[in-house]
């Protein structure tokens, strides 16, 4: 008895002995180091014993998982450890182990999620690639090449980002994010939609969502101005989404950031991308271009997703006709040819050339922007065009070069309300209600170019001679020179009707605001009002109605 006795402590020993063993990847923790192991980032912990059948069959799958992450506690803030339940009995019972093996996550020393899938090394390696990017913690001095792939919204759920969690976790996206207030009605509707969202896009898009009234800073640094406000963000850049709040929308314009979207074009394509878009960028390379310059111009495209148009031209002839030799990226905008002169590996400077030129001085209006560039306080000369119209492409060039020489001379002009004027294009065929009824224009009419004020609802339809504005370039600045002098005189957009309504409404507006603000008045004077009524049209007594009554059968009689 006694001999078998010192035999069963020798293998309890021995298997404790080798039990207690633990790599550089996997840190053996007790009592006195386990707080101090866990206060930092990201700690996945196995509590185990190492009588435990079920504790030795995970060592070596463990130990493999831990050496195969074993750069993540560098890289991610990401680290495991174990802690033997045989020999720190009371630590283990004061994180609640109850079994062994049990795989906890800590994280800034609080318990964050327990692991309760089967113990296989490939559900335990998808499980700390998904937690690793929930608790991803890179340090400054770190590159996104040394942390590798980061998995991307591995649960489907929409992540709720805060101030601490923001910038450390967004550093590596791509992230949909929904920019919202509590008590905005908008944002409660949008809120199912989303949630199926980020189960649609589940290992493809991170979908989380900012309180801003917790998270005013991030929000301000965002330029926030409404809710809710939905961006894409990757490689450090947000792209604002303007369409309608669909899931199939948000899905496809998603999904459409996260891939490169370089066109390729050859030398027939260019009269068309220089006809048919405001600003458009022509990257233009041979089979021989670095391949690190060519994944930079396929970030930019996602960076600027629906932004800029990008095209990719391996087409001598074309770069004969730009006059630029490979590798070249050339933006085509307002009737002339701008270069981009520093390194086409300088990512930085890129994105800061292409933030600089893709504005151009004539905006074409579309669905996304009309409102928001025709809403905008003070005036705007349009262009109104039809596509299909053969003097459009000259009419268009004559604007543009209007526009050039009126910025040129902006120092020497008497600008209306303080401020210079806009230059905009809009598809008058498309736009046909609002050319005919607000500006009082047939389609037959055009091409033709007016100042317009779409806040205060006026413009000026003519010219100091009384006839319609020829689209040339000198009549256009003296038609302008006129605006600008009051020699012309406005007329409304608004029908007579229309102008009626606006007036009784406005009056309504401020009949409601006033009963607002006085309550004790409003009532005191409609009390005033219902009295005066009732003593006009005094109620008719019983015996009156009586008498009437019997006025009307003696009469039917």
């Amino acid at each position: 008895m006694f001999i078998r006795s010192i035999l069963c402590a020798t293998v309890a020993i021995t298997l404790c002995t080798s039990g207690t063993h633990a790599s550089a990847a996997s840190k053996s923790l007790t009592s006195s180091d386990f707080a101090a192991a866990i206060a930092d980032g990201a700690t996945f912990v196995k509590f185990y014993s190492p009588e435990c059948p079920h504790s030795q069959n995970l060592a070596p799958t463990w130990e493999q998982l831990a050496m195969d992450h074993k750069d993540w506690s560098r890289a991610r803030g990401f680290k495991f450890a174990e802690v033997d339940c045989l020999a720190q009995g009371d630590l283990c019972e004061d994180n609640d182990v109850v079994s062994y093996p049990t795989m906890q996550l800590y994280y800034k020393g609080k318990p964050v999620a327990k692991y309760n899938k089967r113990r296989t090394s490939e559900l335990l390696n998808e499980y700390v690639a998904s937690m690793s990017a929930e608790y991803i913690n890179v340090p400054s001095n770190i590159s996104t090449k040394e942390v590798g792939e980061v998995k991307v919204n591995p649960f489907g759920k929409v992540i709720v980002l805060d101030k601490e969690s923001y910038d450390r976790r967004t550093r590596f996206g791509p992230w949909l994010i929904e920019y919202y207030a509590p008590w905005c009605g908008h944002c409660k509707n949008l809120a199912p939609i989303y949630e199926e969202l980020a189960g649609a896009l589940k290992d493809k898009v991170n979908v989380a969502k900012v309180d801003c009234t917790q998270n005013q800073a991030i929000c301000m640094s965002e330029e926030v101005r409404g809710y809710p406000t939905i961006k894409l963000r990757q490689y450090g850049q947000s792209i604002e989404y303007m369409k309608h709040r669909t899931l199939q929308h948000l899905s496809d314009f998603a999904l459409g950031a996260i891939v490169p979207s370089v066109k390729s074009i050859t030398a027939k394509d260019l009269n068309d991308i220089k006809n048919n878009n405001d600003v458009a960028y022509v990257f233009v390379h041979d089979s021989k271009v670095n391949p690190d310059i060519k994944a930079l111009i396929d970030r930019t495209s996602q960076t600027f997703y629906e932004q800029i148009a990008l095209h990719g031209a391996d087409d001598t002839e074309l770069a004969h006709q730009l006059s630029v030799s490979s590798p070249a990226l050339v933006a085509l905008k307002d009737n002339r040819q701008y270069q981009y002169q520093g390194s086409l590996t300088d990512e930085a400077a890129v994105k800061a050339w292409i933030k600089e030129t893709k504005n151009p001085l004539v905006t074409t209006l579309t669905n996304e922007n009309t409102g928001t560039v025709l809403s905008k306080h003070g005036w705007t000369v349009i262009g109104l065009f039809d596509p299909s119209n053969p003097a459009t492409e000259n009419a268009r060039r004559e604007l543009i070069e209007t526009a050039y020489q009126y910025y040129a001379t902006i120092a020497d002009r008497t600008t209306l309300d303080g401020q210079p004027l806009r230059f905009v294009i809009l598809d008058a065929p498309k736009w046909e209600g609002y050319v005919r009824g607000a500006l009082k224009l047939d389609l037959a009419s055009l091409p033709a170019v007016l100042v317009i004020n779409s806040r205060e609802e006026i413009y000026y339809p003519y010219g100091l001679d009384g006839r319609r504005v020829p689209v040339e370039q000198s009549s256009l600045l003296n038609y302008i020179s006129e605006v600008e002098s009051g020699l012309l005189t406005p007329k409304s957009m608004l029908s007579l009707p229309q102008k009626g309504f606006r007036y009784l409404n406005g009056r309504a507006r401020e009949l409601i605001r006033f009963s607002g603000e006085h309550p004790m008045i409003a009532m005191a004077v409609g009390s005033a009002f219902l009295l005066a009524i009732m003593r006009k049209f005094p109620a008719k007594s019983p015996e009156a109605q009586k008498e009437e009554a019997d006025g009307k059968d003696i009469k039917q009689d």
